[in-house]
C-alpha cells in the first residue's frame, strides 16, 4: 500500500492539472489518456473496456476525483509491481502534465529563476516529502 500512496502523490498533481476550469472535475476523454499513459509507464496492461464500464453511469461530462479514484485504485495502482517500472519515467509523465499548469518561466534581468529540469527535481522532492491528505476511493 505504501507504493500506491507514493505513486498517488504524483498522479494527483497530474489529475488536478487537467482540471483547467478549477471545478474539481476532468473530462472522461482526458482520463482515458491519463490512464493509458499511466499503464504504459507503469508496465501494466491497459484495459480500455474496464474504463468505459467503470464510467458507464456518467455521461460525457467531466468526472470528479471521487469518480476516478476507485478506477485508479482497482485497475491501475493495485496492479503496480515494485521494480517493474522506471520511477523517473513515471515522474516525468506526471511532471509533463503538471508543468503545463504550474511551470511559468520568467525571464527577468537575471534570466530564469529555475531551469525546467531543476523544477522537475523539485517536483519529485516535493512529492517525496509531502505528507498531506490525498483523495481516497472510499
Amino acid at each position: 500500500m505504501e507504493l500506491q500512496s507514493e505513486l498517488l502523490k504524483s498522479i494527483w498533481y497530474a489529475f488536478t492539472s487537467l482540471d483547467m476550469e478549477k471545478c474539481g472535475k476532468v473530462s472522461k476523454s482526458q482520463l482515458k489518456v491519463l490512464s493509458h499513459n499511466l499503464c504504459t509507464v507503469l508496465n501494466i496492461p491497459h484495459d480500455p473496456v474496464a474504463l468505459e464500464e467503470h464510467f458507464q453511469d456518467d455521461d460525457d461530462g467531466p468526472v470528479s476525483n471521487h469518480g476516478y479514484m476507485p478506477y485508479l485504485n482497482k485497475y491501475i495502482l493495485a496492479k503496480v509491481k515494485e521494480g517493474a517500472y522506471d520511477k523517473e519515467t513515471f515522474d516525468d509523465l506526471c511532471w509533463m502534465m503538471t508543468m503545463k499548469k504550474n511551470y511559468k518561466p520568467t525571464s527577468g534581468q537575471g534570466g530564469l529563476l529555475c531551469s525546467l529540469r531543476d523544477c522537475f527535481k523539485l517536483f519529485c522532492l516535493f512529492n517525496l516529502l509531502s505528507e498531506g491528505p490525498l483523495p481516497r476511493s472510499s
